[in-house]
Protein backbone atom coordinates (compact mmCIF):
# COMPACT_ATOMS: atom_id res chain seq x y z
CA UNK A 1 0.00 0.00 0.00
CA UNK A 2 1.46 3.37 -0.94
CA UNK A 3 1.91 5.88 1.90
CA UNK A 4 0.14 9.24 1.72
CA UNK A 5 2.27 12.29 0.89
CA UNK A 6 1.98 13.59 4.49
CA UNK A 7 3.00 10.22 6.00
CA UNK A 8 5.86 9.93 3.51
CA UNK A 9 7.08 13.39 4.51
CA UNK A 10 7.14 12.40 8.20
CA UNK A 11 9.00 9.21 7.37
CA UNK A 12 11.59 11.18 5.42
CA UNK A 13 12.07 13.56 8.37
CA UNK A 14 12.65 10.64 10.74
CA UNK A 15 15.12 9.16 8.26
CA UNK A 16 17.04 12.47 8.06
CA UNK A 17 17.27 12.66 11.86
CA UNK A 18 18.67 9.15 12.26
CA UNK A 19 22.26 9.28 13.47
CA UNK A 20 22.11 12.97 14.38
CA UNK A 21 23.05 13.84 17.97
CA UNK A 22 21.24 16.80 19.44
CA UNK A 23 23.54 19.23 21.26
CA UNK A 24 22.70 19.13 24.97
CA UNK A 25 20.98 22.23 26.32
CA UNK A 26 23.22 24.45 28.41
CA UNK A 27 22.18 26.69 31.25
CA UNK A 28 22.69 30.45 31.17
CA UNK A 29 25.61 30.08 33.57
CA UNK A 30 27.19 27.38 31.39
CA UNK A 31 26.97 29.63 28.35
CA UNK A 32 28.48 32.58 30.22
CA UNK A 33 31.34 30.37 31.42
CA UNK A 34 31.89 29.10 27.88
CA UNK A 35 32.03 32.66 26.50
CA UNK A 36 34.40 33.75 29.27
CA UNK A 37 36.71 30.76 28.79
CA UNK A 38 36.72 31.24 25.02
CA UNK A 39 37.55 34.93 25.43
CA UNK A 40 40.44 34.11 27.78
CA UNK A 41 41.85 31.65 25.24
CA UNK A 42 41.56 34.06 22.32
CA UNK A 43 42.96 37.04 24.24
CA UNK A 44 45.96 34.97 25.34
CA UNK A 45 46.45 33.93 21.72
CA UNK A 46 45.79 37.22 19.89
CA UNK A 47 45.48 39.97 22.49
CA UNK A 48 42.50 42.24 23.14
CA UNK A 49 42.93 44.21 19.91
CA UNK A 50 42.90 41.24 17.53
CA UNK A 51 40.43 38.88 19.20
CA UNK A 52 37.15 38.68 17.25
CA UNK A 53 33.58 37.79 18.17
CA UNK A 54 33.66 35.06 15.51
CA UNK A 55 36.69 33.50 17.22
CA UNK A 56 35.02 33.63 20.63
CA UNK A 57 31.66 32.16 19.56
CA UNK A 58 33.35 29.41 17.57
CA UNK A 59 35.48 28.38 20.53
CA UNK A 60 32.53 28.67 22.92
CA UNK A 61 30.47 26.48 20.53
CA UNK A 62 27.55 28.88 20.40
CA UNK A 63 25.74 30.72 17.63
CA UNK A 64 26.58 34.43 17.15
CA UNK A 65 23.00 35.35 18.07
CA UNK A 66 23.56 33.83 21.53
CA UNK A 67 26.49 36.21 22.07
CA UNK A 68 24.65 39.26 20.70
CA UNK A 69 21.59 38.51 22.85
CA UNK A 70 23.88 39.21 25.82
CA UNK A 71 26.20 41.93 24.50
CA UNK A 72 25.63 44.67 21.95
CA UNK A 73 29.15 44.27 20.60
CA UNK A 74 32.67 43.21 21.58
CA UNK A 75 33.35 46.50 23.38
CA UNK A 76 30.40 45.94 25.68
CA UNK A 77 31.62 42.42 26.41
CA UNK A 78 35.16 43.70 27.16
CA UNK A 79 33.70 46.38 29.42
CA UNK A 80 32.23 43.62 31.59
CA UNK A 81 35.11 41.19 31.13
CA UNK A 82 37.92 43.46 32.37
CA UNK A 83 36.03 44.56 35.49
CA UNK A 84 37.24 41.47 37.29
CA UNK A 85 40.77 42.80 36.71
CA UNK A 86 40.02 46.44 37.62
CA UNK A 87 40.84 45.84 41.27
CA UNK A 88 43.72 43.43 40.77
CA UNK A 89 46.25 45.74 42.43
CA UNK A 90 44.01 46.20 45.48
CA UNK A 91 43.70 42.43 45.80
CA UNK A 92 47.45 42.12 45.33
CA UNK A 93 48.43 44.47 48.14
CA UNK A 94 45.54 43.86 50.54
CA UNK A 95 47.46 41.46 52.77
CA UNK A 96 50.62 43.59 52.83
CA UNK A 97 49.05 47.04 52.66
CA UNK A 98 50.08 48.04 56.18
CA UNK A 99 53.58 46.66 55.66
CA UNK A 100 54.41 48.99 52.77
CA UNK A 101 56.35 51.21 55.16
CA UNK A 102 58.88 48.48 56.02
CA UNK A 103 61.79 47.18 53.99
CA UNK A 104 60.39 43.66 53.86
CA UNK A 105 56.87 44.81 53.03
CA UNK A 106 58.07 47.19 50.30
CA UNK A 107 60.16 44.54 48.55
CA UNK A 108 57.48 41.86 49.01
CA UNK A 109 54.88 44.02 47.25
CA UNK A 110 57.11 44.55 44.22
CA UNK A 111 58.10 40.87 44.10
CA UNK A 112 54.44 39.87 44.32
CA UNK A 113 53.61 42.32 41.52
CA UNK A 114 56.18 40.73 39.22
CA UNK A 115 55.22 37.14 40.07
CA UNK A 116 51.51 37.80 39.61
CA UNK A 117 52.03 39.45 36.23
CA UNK A 118 54.23 36.56 35.12
CA UNK A 119 51.45 34.15 36.07
CA UNK A 120 48.46 36.17 34.82
CA UNK A 121 48.55 36.48 31.04
CA UNK A 122 45.25 38.36 30.82
CA UNK A 123 46.56 41.15 33.04
CA UNK A 124 49.67 41.35 30.87
CA UNK A 125 47.51 41.59 27.74
CA UNK A 126 45.41 44.29 29.40
CA UNK A 127 48.58 46.32 30.04
CA UNK A 128 49.57 45.81 26.40
CA UNK A 129 46.11 46.94 25.27
CA UNK A 130 46.29 50.07 27.45
CA UNK A 131 49.55 51.07 25.75
CA UNK A 132 48.32 50.29 22.24
CA UNK A 133 44.83 51.81 22.39
CA UNK A 134 43.09 54.63 24.19
CA UNK A 135 39.41 53.96 24.89
CA UNK A 136 37.01 54.26 27.81
CA UNK A 137 37.89 50.74 29.02
CA UNK A 138 41.69 51.08 28.99
CA UNK A 139 41.52 54.59 30.43
CA UNK A 140 39.32 53.39 33.28
CA UNK A 141 41.57 50.46 34.22
CA UNK A 142 44.67 52.67 34.07
CA UNK A 143 43.07 55.32 36.32
CA UNK A 144 41.89 52.73 38.83
CA UNK A 145 45.36 51.19 39.03
CA UNK A 146 46.85 54.65 39.60
CA UNK A 147 44.33 55.31 42.37
CA UNK A 148 45.16 52.04 44.12
CA UNK A 149 48.90 52.64 43.78
CA UNK A 150 48.43 56.08 45.34
CA UNK A 151 46.74 54.48 48.35
CA UNK A 152 49.78 52.26 48.84
CA UNK A 153 52.31 55.12 48.67
CA UNK A 154 50.15 57.30 50.92
CA UNK A 155 50.42 54.59 53.57
CA UNK A 156 54.18 54.99 53.49
CA UNK A 157 54.06 58.80 53.49
CA UNK A 158 51.77 58.87 56.54
CA UNK A 159 54.40 56.96 58.50
CA UNK A 160 57.32 58.92 57.02
CA UNK A 161 56.14 62.44 56.14
CA UNK A 162 59.72 63.61 55.47
CA UNK A 163 61.43 60.67 53.74
CA UNK A 164 65.06 60.90 52.69
CA UNK A 165 64.11 59.89 49.14
CA UNK A 166 61.18 60.52 46.82
CA UNK A 167 59.60 57.12 47.48
CA UNK A 168 56.75 57.77 45.01
CA UNK A 169 59.12 58.46 42.11
CA UNK A 170 61.34 55.50 43.01
CA UNK A 171 58.35 53.16 43.27
CA UNK A 172 57.00 54.42 39.94
CA UNK A 173 60.33 53.70 38.25
CA UNK A 174 60.45 50.21 39.73
CA UNK A 175 56.85 49.38 38.79
CA UNK A 176 57.33 50.79 35.30
CA UNK A 177 60.50 48.73 34.90
CA UNK A 178 58.66 45.58 35.98
CA UNK A 179 55.85 46.32 33.51
CA UNK A 180 58.31 46.76 30.65
CA UNK A 181 60.27 43.61 31.46
CA UNK A 182 57.02 41.62 31.56
CA UNK A 183 55.78 43.01 28.24
CA UNK A 184 59.21 42.57 26.66
CA UNK A 185 59.96 39.06 27.96
CA UNK A 186 58.85 37.16 24.84
CA UNK A 187 60.86 39.39 22.52
CA UNK A 188 64.28 39.49 24.10
CA UNK A 189 66.14 39.59 27.36
CA UNK A 190 66.75 43.03 28.85
CA UNK A 191 70.28 43.87 29.94
CA UNK A 192 71.05 40.18 29.62
CA UNK A 193 68.27 39.35 32.12
CA UNK A 194 65.64 36.83 31.00
CA UNK A 195 62.80 36.82 33.51
CA UNK A 196 61.36 33.71 31.88
CA UNK A 197 64.08 31.86 33.81
CA UNK A 198 64.47 31.39 37.55
CA UNK A 199 67.94 32.91 37.36
CA UNK A 200 66.59 36.04 35.67
CA UNK A 201 63.73 36.42 38.16
CA UNK A 202 66.16 35.96 41.04
CA UNK A 203 68.37 38.78 39.72
CA UNK A 204 65.41 41.16 39.56
CA UNK A 205 64.24 40.17 43.04
CA UNK A 206 67.73 40.68 44.45
CA UNK A 207 67.85 44.12 42.83
CA UNK A 208 64.46 45.02 44.37
CA UNK A 209 65.71 43.92 47.80
CA UNK A 210 68.93 45.88 47.40
CA UNK A 211 67.01 49.07 46.57
CA UNK A 212 64.64 48.50 49.49
CA UNK A 213 67.63 47.96 51.76
CA UNK A 214 69.23 51.22 50.66
CA UNK A 215 65.99 53.14 51.11
CA UNK A 216 65.12 51.87 54.56
CA UNK A 217 68.60 51.41 56.02
CA UNK A 218 69.43 54.97 55.12
CA UNK A 219 66.43 56.08 57.14
CA UNK A 220 67.42 53.83 60.04
CA UNK A 221 71.02 55.06 59.96
CA UNK A 222 69.81 58.67 59.90
CA UNK A 223 67.80 57.94 63.00
CA UNK A 224 70.85 56.53 64.77
CA UNK A 225 73.05 59.49 63.86
CA UNK A 226 70.42 61.99 64.95
CA UNK A 227 69.80 60.21 68.23
CA UNK A 228 66.28 59.09 67.37
CA UNK A 229 64.81 57.68 70.55
CA UNK A 230 62.91 54.98 68.67
CA UNK A 231 66.06 53.55 67.10
CA UNK A 232 68.94 51.67 68.62
CA UNK A 233 72.01 49.83 67.44
CA UNK A 234 70.58 46.60 68.82
CA UNK A 235 67.33 46.96 66.87
CA UNK A 236 69.22 47.81 63.72
CA UNK A 237 71.49 44.76 64.06
CA UNK A 238 68.52 42.48 64.77
CA UNK A 239 66.62 43.74 61.70
CA UNK A 240 69.68 43.47 59.50
CA UNK A 241 70.34 39.86 60.57
CA UNK A 242 66.67 39.00 60.08
CA UNK A 243 66.75 40.42 56.54
CA UNK A 244 69.91 38.43 55.73
CA UNK A 245 68.31 35.19 56.92
CA UNK A 246 65.21 35.85 54.83
CA UNK A 247 67.30 36.45 51.72
CA UNK A 248 69.30 33.27 52.25
CA UNK A 249 66.07 31.29 52.71
CA UNK A 250 64.56 32.82 49.55
CA UNK A 251 67.68 32.11 47.49
CA UNK A 252 67.71 28.53 48.75
CA UNK A 253 64.07 28.06 47.73
CA UNK A 254 64.84 29.43 44.26
CA UNK A 255 67.79 27.04 43.95
CA UNK A 256 65.60 24.08 44.94
CA UNK A 257 62.95 25.14 42.40
CA UNK A 258 65.58 25.22 39.66
CA UNK A 259 66.82 21.76 40.60
CA UNK A 260 63.25 20.39 40.63
CA UNK A 261 62.54 21.97 37.24
CA UNK A 262 65.70 20.45 35.78
CA UNK A 263 64.79 17.05 37.24
CA UNK A 264 61.30 17.21 35.72
CA UNK A 265 62.76 18.11 32.33
CA UNK A 266 65.17 15.18 32.51
CA UNK A 267 62.38 12.81 33.55
CA UNK A 268 60.17 13.92 30.64
CA UNK A 269 63.02 13.42 28.17
CA UNK A 270 63.78 9.96 29.56
CA UNK A 271 60.12 8.93 29.28
CA UNK A 272 59.91 10.36 25.75
CA UNK A 273 62.95 8.34 24.66
CA UNK A 274 61.43 5.15 26.07
CA UNK A 275 58.17 5.79 24.21
CA UNK A 276 60.01 6.45 20.95
CA UNK A 277 61.82 3.15 21.30
CA UNK A 278 58.43 1.52 21.79
CA UNK A 279 57.26 3.02 18.47
CA UNK A 280 55.06 5.80 19.81
CA UNK A 281 54.91 8.84 17.50
CA UNK A 282 56.29 12.23 18.54
CA UNK A 283 52.83 13.76 18.14
CA UNK A 284 51.36 11.43 20.76
CA UNK A 285 54.38 11.86 23.02
CA UNK A 286 54.19 15.67 22.87
CA UNK A 287 50.46 15.54 23.51
CA UNK A 288 50.98 13.39 26.61
CA UNK A 289 53.72 15.66 27.93
CA UNK A 290 51.58 18.76 27.34
CA UNK A 291 48.69 17.14 29.23
CA UNK A 292 50.99 16.27 32.12
CA UNK A 293 52.25 19.85 32.31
Amino acid sequence: MKASPKLQSLLNMDSDNVGKTRRPRRSKADIEDAIHSAAVSQIKKKGFSLALVTDIVKRAKIEPIVFYNRYKNLDEFYDQFVKEYDYWLTDLVRDDHNEANSEEGFSNLLEKLMNNLLGEEIMTELLRWEIAEGNHITERTARLREMHAAEMTNTYLKSHPTPDYDIVAITSLLVGGIYYMILHKDRSSLGGIDINTNAGKRRVIEAIRAIASMLFHNRENSGLVNGDETSSAEDYRYNFEKTCRQRVDADFRDHVEELMSARQTADRERIAQSLRKAGVSDEVINSCIASAD
